[in-house]
């Protein structure tokens, strides 16, 4: 059988929250270059060194189920359970063991890498997790090939409702057997996504953020490195576990920003785009946030009712 190198978790997914997965494409053409500048401080304090500890204004709406990221995996396992078992497939749920340790890996800042220890001892990996292939290769990860040889094609297709190497259908447990609520369904859940990718788009191009690159890309240039910008080094094929010229690439790289302030000046500039469009989109986020309550409640009943 050809190995199909897509990977997916056995209970991958689980929080269909429309925008909070993933960076969607920037809105409306033209949308993200019509904002204007917005005014920061001449000297933008230093960026936190933990991406924990980052938080920009739309950051309440691409993560609605932040704090109740527990009760919705649970309410989601008991109806992909049901699902499952409504098709004729025993499913045994995912292991919430390791919520703790992927909740406190938070996704990095578009500035990338930016906690000098973090370099010191991964390089770009996640601290004591490495990265999404590395496990995939240890075998915590399984394949969709690995699932059908361990479970059968009837079982894979029912849960994903889609067999290697074709990836279009959409009608398996993991996509229909979601919590949800008829308000939030109705509402234009992709529009914090696409704000945050205008918001984005448009720091990427701000004066003040390409002359910090600019700065940033000499900086590393004198310690023998030639990146144009944070995402270069980051989209390497680094061996595992990080090797000697992964850490210190990446140990330069933190240093450089800490030279330059250029994580400061990007997480100024980002929060003001993004303060722009909170306030002019404020009437439809405010609906999407009420109507998550609602998805919320649901959970909540189910977990009730069948945990």
């Amino acid at each position: 059988m050809k190995r199909f190198s897509v990977l997916f978790p056995v209970l991958g997914a689980l929080l269909v929250l429309g925008t909070a997965c993933s960076a969607p494409p920037a809105g409306d053409p033209g949308a993200a270059a019509a904002l204007p500048e917005p005014a920061i401080p001449a000297n933008p304090p230093p960026a936190p060194a933990s991406a924990a500890e980052v938080h920009l204004p739309l950051d309440p709406y691409l993560g609605l189920a932040k704090g109740h990221r527990e009760t919705l995996e649970k309410a989601n396992a008991i109806l992909i359970t049901k699902c499952m078992r409504d098709k004729g497939f025993p499913y045994q749920p995912a292991d919430g063991g390791g919520g703790g340790a992927a909740q406190q890996n938070a996704p990095l800042p578009d500035y990338g890498l930016n906690d000098l220890k973090a370099a010191r001892e991964s390089g770009y990996s996640p601290p004591g997790g490495g990265s999404i292939q590395v496990a995939a290769e240890q075998g915590r990860i399984p394949t969709l090939d690995k699932l059908v040889q361990d479970h059968g094609a009837a079982w894979v297709k029912a849960l994903y409702g889609f067999l290697p190497p074709d990836t279009s259908g959409s009608d398996g447990c993991l996509s229909t057997a979601v919590v949800s609520a008829p308000e939030y369904d109705k509402l234009d859940k992709e529009l914090p996504g696409r704000l945050a990718g205008q918001a984005s788009e448009r720091t990427q191009g701000d004066s003040r953020v390409v002359a910090a690159l600019s700065a940033w890309s000499a900086c590393m240039a004198d310690s023998g490195f030639s990146y144009r910008s944070p995402a270069e080094p980051r989209r390497q094929k680094w061996p595992s576990p990080p090797s000697a010229a992964e850490i210190a690439t990446a140990v330069a790289d933190v240093n450089c920003k800490a030279r330059t302030n250029l994580a400061g000046i990007w997480l100024a500039v980002q929060t003001g785009y993004q303060q722009t469009l909170v306030e002019q989109n404020a009437p439809a986020l405010k609906q999407l946030q009420d109507a998550w309550q609602g998805v919320l409640k649901n959970a909540e009943q189910i977990v009730a009712a069948g945990g």
